[in-house]
């Protein structure tokens, strides 16, 4: 009886286990509602934003977060604020009906909803963001010495666009030529042509790209170490071969910046170490075959996966951005074509770019929506040309301004 009775609760813990993880994975669908303001007689760009807005709505009926702060002075409320935010994401978004009621577009649908997923309130397109990795600058070149390391700055990079570009949804582009700081000790902070310290790299809104990968090697030395107290040896190695061994460390920084602010979005420090069984003069090098079977190179090779991953996992949850080359009339073109995964018949919101200068005369870059919808009738490998409702002019589209996919 008591195994029969240990038996149930197993099937019923495996049953409950199944559910919870199928709520979490699969989600729920809900219905919403969703609205737009019908600009220039563009229909079809208000029942973009109109499911824009259904999603939201939908979102928010699966997780929703409040915030609220109020001030009082005098026994007077003075700030009333109050912030709603949403942690779920949404897939699987079919309109159910759409209807014209005057200037408003209205919609409803039927979607799928997860809770807890990394990118919140965000729907994933396929088009891939372009991403460039720099040179990874090395702090200490004494460092490289040992198994002769020095073209570390360049095959680290190189490595992380191979392993990127193995991934879906990042176009990755090799700028191991490129040095970003010219402090190493103090990468990212700079010192401004103003004399102010600021994170933000000009030189990434030169590369046209929407992201820019860079870092800095804090570490690459070696330390002698107990192999008994060496806990990435196993205990066959420590029975087999007492004694000291050489340990190697690698210490990394990661940075990434916008492309089209050149500000900083990101930064994550890593670290990985393993025991270095090379000779003294031995030709190794880095990211190599013979680096990776290293005890030390598996170790690095682990590191480079959880680098990848965070790369991807930044990149993915912003929306698809691409400039305008030119423009003329009904007509601009993009500078992002059938590589980035553009086709004929896809639908981009267009946004204005404008600088704006704090007191200390440093430049900002802010994006205006226009609520226009560019569609896509033109694509070539590394351009594509779209149509608007509305003569450019008429909202002074211009060069450099940017399509937009959420």
């Amino acid at each position: 009886m008591k195994a029969l009775t240990t038996f149930l609760l197993l099937i019923l813990s495996a049953w409950a286990w199944a559910d919870n993880h199928a709520s979490v994975t699969v989600g729920r669908f809900v219905q919403a509602q969703g609205e737009a303001d019908i600009l220039y007689g563009d229909e079809y760009g208000a029942r973009m934003r109109a499911v824009r807005d259904a999603i939201q709505n939908a979102s928010m009926q699966a997780s929703a977060n409040v915030r609220s702060s109020q001030v009082m002075e005098n026994g007077r409320l003075t700030v009333d604020y109050v912030r709603i935010n949403s942690a779920a994401q949404v897939t699987d978004v079919e309109v159910v009906t759409e209807s014209v009621d005057g200037d408003t577009f209205r919609v409803s649908i039927d979607a799928r909803v997860s809770e807890s997923q990394m990118c919140a309130n965000h729907v994933v397109n396929d088009f891939a963001k372009s991403v460039a990795v720099t040179s990874f600058a090395l702090e200490k070149p004494t460092d490289t010495t040992l198994g002769h390391l020095g073209a570390v700055d360049r095959s680290l990079p190189s490595h992380l666009v191979n392993e990127l570009n193995g991934r879906g949804g990042v176009r990755a582009l090799n700028a191991s030529y490129l040095m970003m700081y010219p402090s190493i000790p103090t990468a990212p902070t700079r010192v401004s042509t103003r004399n102010t310290l600021t994170r933000a790299v000009d030189t990434a809104r030169d590369l046209g790209v929407q992201f820019v990968v860079s870092g800095v090697v804090r570490d690459l030395g070696m330390q002698t170490v107990d192999r008994q107290r060496d806990n990435n040896a196993g205990l066959l190695a420590v029975l087999t071969q007492p004694g000291r061994v050489q340990q190697r460390h690698l210490v990394l920084d990661l940075y990434v910046h916008d492309g089209y602010s050149g500000a900083l979005v990101a930064q994550s420090r890593y670290s990985a170490q393993g025991v270095w069984d090379f000779r003294s003069n031995e030709r190794v090098g880095f990211a190599t075959p013979k680096f990776f079977a290293s005890d030390f190179g598996r170790s690095v090779d682990l590191l480079f996966d959880q680098v990848v991953q965070d790369i991807y996992a930044t990149v993915e949850c912003q929306p698809f951005m691409a400039n305008i080359a030119q423009v003329n009339g009904q007509t601009i073109m993009i500078k992002m074509g059938a590589e980035s995964g553009l086709r004929p018949g896809d639908h981009l919101s267009v946004y204005r770019t404008s600088t704006f200068f704090d007191r200390e005369q440093q430049d900002y870059t802010q994006l205006t929506d226009t609520q226009l919808v560019a569609r896509v009738t033109q694509v070539q490998p590394h351009f594509a040309v779209a149509e608007l409702p509305i003569q450019v002019e008429r909202l002074n589209v211009q060069p450099d301004d940017v399509v937009i996919a959420w």
